[in-house]
């Protein structure tokens, strides 16, 4: 299949149908969001007893956010510790992660279940408030987290004014979170389209992009280069398979559920407007004819979109973006 332009709608096409083939996942996705929703709640109490410290942050995967209630503590995208409550206490680990922590680094201070408030924990916060440069012997897909956590903490912004996009705020577990959404699908190669249970690939960023009533949800893929090897046409398709996904699941009979853990209150529109962007940094010569493209799949439709980014010094200087809702009215035109 010739994967050009016009072949955008036969991708969401067979995502669909591969969807209606596989339905197994249609009840593991009703038990993860029943699950979540049903831990909202305590997430958010164990959260109140203890300060998120940057540049270290939190995330969740489904396991943590539908079971376990850990917390994974990242640098750079990358794991270096899991906080938990045991009790009363809320505890910080470093367990399995030590060797990686000193590779790559350089922090040799091992935390065996201790307190977050100990001087053991505030010592490992202090080696990575001195932002240590990740060691070149690091493995190289470190690299794209460290740019999906870049990405998050400029979208994480309040504010709009120094923030390079407005409108935007990642989707969280329990609004607290960072959370790379599941799907069923292994979405490297579009070509090559496959359905893999609960082994698929995660959605890199998730956010709501827009105000008010005009809020939509947008789903971004990742890339730390823009080669010619893997252009931000490739990238788009990978974020249109989870896309379709997205639209898919909110339209399953768990769809509500999910509606209200991406963030929304209220019913679930009729026809809802999904975006999907690539992200990767900037070249004057990136081919993003794909921009405003619209692929339709049913009552809904989703919009195709460019992200590309400028950095220095480990943040975000600068994003040129497709997306209408996320452009300041003194850039557009």
């Amino acid at each position: 299949m010739d994967f050009s332009r016009k072949n955008y709608d036969e991708i969401v096409s067979s995502v669909s149908a591969t969807l209606k083939e596989n339905s197994e996942w249609l009840s593991r996705y009703s038990k993860y969001g029943t699950a979540i929703i049903k831990n909202t709640e305590t997430i958010q109490t164990i959260k109140k007893n203890f300060r998120q410290w940057a540049p270290l942050y939190l995330y969740m995967n489904i396991t943590e956010a539908k079971s376990s209630m850990k917390f994974q503590l990242r640098y750079r995208g990358q794991r270096v510790a899991e906080i938990f409550r045991r009790g009363e206490k809320i505890l910080i680990s470093t367990s399995g992660l030590d060797e990686k922590n000193k590779r790559d680094f350089g922090c040799t201070i091992t935390l065996s279940n201790v307190e977050w408030t100990s001087s053991e924990a505030t010592g490992f916060r202090k080696h990575f408030r001195s932002n240590p440069v990740r060691s070149g012997k690091s493995p190289k897909n470190n690299e794209e987290h460290r740019v999906e956590s870049m990405l998050l903490s400029e979208f994480e912004k309040k504010a709009s004014s120094g923030k390079s996009v407005i409108s935007i705020q990642p989707v969280k577990v329990a609004q607290i979170a960072r959370f790379q959404m599941p799907t069923p699908f292994r979405g490297s190669d579009a070509k090559n389209i496959k359905y893999a249970n609960s082994n698929g690939g995660g959605i890199d960023i998730l956010c709501r992009i827009g105000k008010g009533k005009g809020t939509r949800l947008c789903v971004i893929e990742v890339k730390d280069e823009n080669v010619a090897s893997e252009p931000p046409t490739a990238a788009i398709k990978q974020a249109l398979i989870y896309g379709t996904f997205i639209i898919e699941l909110l339209r399953s009979k768990s769809g509500q559920v999910w509606w209200e853990i991406f963030g929304f209150s209220g019913k679930l529109p009729k026809a809802i407007t999904l975006a999907i962007a690539c992200a990767m940094p900037y070249s004057k010569t990136a081919d993003a004819s794909f921009e405003g493209h619209i692929v339709n799949l049913g009552n809904d439709r989703i919009e195709l979109h460019s992200l590309f980014f400028d950095e220095h010094d480990n943040m975000i200087s600068k994003i040129r973006t497709s997306i209408p809702q996320c452009i300041a009215s003194s850039e557009k035109g």
